[in-house]
């Protein structure tokens, strides 16, 4: 599945309005696992990073948590839509954007989950392959 390449809202908004409208339609229900940033990553062909800020979006406006080495998850409740982002119903151009600092510490911890995730994975490998070992 491709973007639109005729809009001016940024990949990773889009991404989010797409999950998001999924999230509220019931399609990814409460609780449920949500596509993991390498799944965004090639079901959209963006980049990683883009898919990453797509999720943060959503985790910001309180939709989704992550949980390090199992991914992110709907919350169970949903927020009300009418709170679901800060600065709700304001022109777009009145909301109040992150700091820097906020946004640095996201990505930051945005990169640390990822390590976690591929430190899991390498253990599951070794795990997997002690256990053949063992049956050898």
């Amino acid at each position: 599945m491709s973007l639109p390449r005729d809009t001016h809202t940024p990949p990773y908004r889009l991404v989010a309005d797409e999950l998001r409208k999924q999230i509220r339609s019931g399609r990814i229900k409460p609780g449920e696992r949500v596509p993991s940033s390498r799944d965004l990553e090639a079901r959209y062909d963006i980049a990683n990073m883009t898919a990453r800020s797509a999720l943060r979006v959503l985790r910001d406006e309180g939709l989704i948590y992550s949980t390090p080495g199992r991914g992110n998850f709907v919350v169970d409740p949903l927020p009300p839509e009418s709170e679901q982002t800060p600065g709700a119903g304001e022109p777009e151009g009145q909301r109040q954007m992150p700091s820097a600092e906020y946004l640095e510490l996201s990505e930051r911890l945005d990169a640390l989950t990822a390590k976690v995730d591929d430190l899991l994975g390498v253990f599951q490998q070794l795990a997997s392959f002690t256990e053949r070992q063992k049956k050898s």
